[in-house]
């Protein structure tokens, strides 16, 4: 595999800006699978590479890894801020056929994130089936009215008026119940996949756990082909999200992969003995 990381100079940000990539090195690049991997509201493009075990499930699965960086923007265009919905929906994907000869083809391409980028990568993905495939949350504040009903909890109205104006109001297209039915609306074929992952544990401050409850019952009575929900004992951590990574990569592109990668743990460790 290649590791880059680039600085490009965004046309719709009006400045510089930092996106790691990892490519496959056989093959042709306009052929594999592409994954846009977003990253959360206290990371930058290179928490999955840092954390997590991404590039060897890249490598071993021959896919081609997008990892922007959007600030604290929710992956969205920003009432007082800059436009990165505009940016990861448009720009970024031109720049990766561009540049690295990645294919444009819906089939070929996919966007997954964990906690904001979980949020945004239902928001892409839901406002643009024509673009993704599929898209899947770990963690993900995906209910954002939840978030914004009460403007006194910690961090809401410093992370959320830039996004969304002073009175914290959440635009339809920017909700995720919203834009579910609109892509059930959709004929089977034109649907993207959907997951969703969340810990038992994952509550406070945010209720993660309780904000993909609330979607979830909401996905699961609509017309949606292909919709998956997974939970499992775990908090808002990265050993959840590496775990994530691994389930979506079963689901999206090889059936039984995360069976085997689980599988490689079963064998416990022994311990040898010292001495003569």
């Amino acid at each position: 595999m290649a590791f880059l990381h680039c600085e490009i100079a965004s046309e719709s940000l009006r400045m510089a800006t930092a996106v790691d990539v990892i490519l496959p090195d056989k093959g042709d690049l306009s052929e594999v699978k592409t994954l846009y991997l977003l990253h959360g509201l206290t990371d930058d493009c290179t928490g999955w590479t840092r954390y997590t075990a991404v590039e060897r499930y890249a490598r071993e699965r021959g896919l081609a890894v997008v990892l922007p960086e959007v600030q604290r923007s929710f992956y969205t265009d920003m009432a007082y801020g800059l436009p990165y919905f505009t940016y990861v929906s448009e720009e970024l994907p031109a720049v990766c056929r561009r540049m690295f000869g990645l294919g444009a083809a819906r089939e070929q391409n996919y966007i997954f994130g964990l906690s904001m980028g979980g949020y945004g990568a239902l928001y892409l993905g839901l406002s643009r089936p024509d673009i993704w495939a599929g898209c899947a949350s770990f963690s993900g504040a995906v209910d954002l009215a939840l978030m914004l009903r009460d403007p006194s909890v910690p961090g809401v109205r410093e992370t959320f008026a830039p996004i969304f104006g002073d009175g914290l109001a959440l635009p339809p297209a920017s909700n995720l119940h919203y834009l579910a039915g609109q892509a059930a609306q959709l004929s089977p074929a034109r649907q993207p996949k959907i997951l969703l992952t969340n810990g038992f544990q994952d509550e406070e401050p945010y209720f993660i756990a309780m904000q993909n409850d609330s979607l979830h019952e909401t996905l699961r009575r609509l017309p949606l082909a292909n919709y998956k929900r997974l939970q499992w004992n775990g908090v808002h951590e990265w050993n959840f999200w590496d775990r994530s990574l691994v389930y979506a990569i079963d689901y999206f592109f090889a059936p039984g992969y995360a069976a085997k990668k689980l599988g490689d743990w079963r064998s416990g460790a022994v311990e040898a003995g010292c001495g003569a």
